[in-house]
């Protein structure tokens, strides 16, 4: 593992006492089977990885991005020099997804929460990724927290589109990419931004992998398959993901729109 740049040390109050800390943290790849090489596919002029970056950095949180290319890697370092928040660690372990990518190096980082953004939403907002933060630290008990919003019904029958069922006091009850629960006209997605405590990333590995994670092609449902609960919160924000060559076609047409 090569982080390159510099780690934040954890805050301390006057008393010495740690002060709960959350950071961002961005897991990327080169390669992907639905739009092969996307975190490095530009869009007018920025790929798509450095405007991720870019939005982040509005937060004012520390964010992490981590990557098994050290191509993805230096053009990150290269195009954020300007950031001192920033902070690109190349790491070349094994990872299955990115929550596993992030698991396998979070003990090296000082902060208590997480916040996993995607590295193809290139058009994220910063204020949907500090209400995020501030539930986490208004919910401590939470460990694990995703954000939901009511899907178009256009979207209903796209399989890159997850949709999820929650239970009555909000937390996940499964996620899928068909449209769920059957005959219901108003269907739930998911954002695709996770909350994690540090002590579910640092047990993450030791969990078992999850038929229905496997069946789905979802990572989130390990935590459901081995009963560690996912909370949910409704957000007005809408999040934008490059997930296949149309979301590229449609963002490189619309950019303005988002920005």
């Amino acid at each position: 593992m090569m982080e390159l740049g510099p780690i934040t040390n954890q805050i301390t109050n006057k008393l010495g006492l740690n002060i709960m800390k959350n950071a961002l943290i961005i897991p990327v790849r080169l390669e992907s089977t639905r739009l092969p090489y996307k975190a490095l596919r530009t869009i007018k002029g920025p790929s798509i990885i450095q405007r991720v970056v870019n939005q982040c950095v509005k937060t004012g949180l520390t964010t992490y991005v981590v990557t098994d290319n050290q191509y993805i890697a230096r053009t990150v370092v290269f195009n954020s020099k300007k950031y001192n928040n920033v902070h690109v660690i190349h790491d070349e372990r094994d990872a299955d997804s990115g929550t596993h990518r992030i698991a396998n190096m979070v003990k090296s980082l000082p902060e208590d929460n997480f916040i996993n953004v995607q590295g193809d939403q290139p058009f994220i907002s910063p204020e949907a990724i500090l209400e995020m933060s501030d539930f986490m630290t208004n919910n401590p008990d939470c460990d694990v927290v995703t954000p939901v919003s009511k899907h178009h019904p256009d979207k209903y029958d796209d399989p890159s589109k997850c949709k999820v069922v929650r239970s009555l006091s909000g937390k996940a009850v499964y996620f899928s990419r068909n449209p769920i629960p059957y005959g219901s006209d108003e269907l739930w997605g998911h954002l695709g931004i996770y909350g994690y405590k540090r002590k579910v990333l640092e047990n993450y590995n030791k969990l078992k992998v999850s038929p229905l994670e496997k069946a789905e092609r979802l990572e989130q449902l390990r935590f459901i398959d081995n009963d560690v609960p996912i909370h949910t919160y409704e957000t007005e924000h809408s999040i934008f993901s490059v997930d296949t060559m149309d979301d590229f076609k449609y963002a490189t047409e619309h950019c303005g729109e988002f920005i």
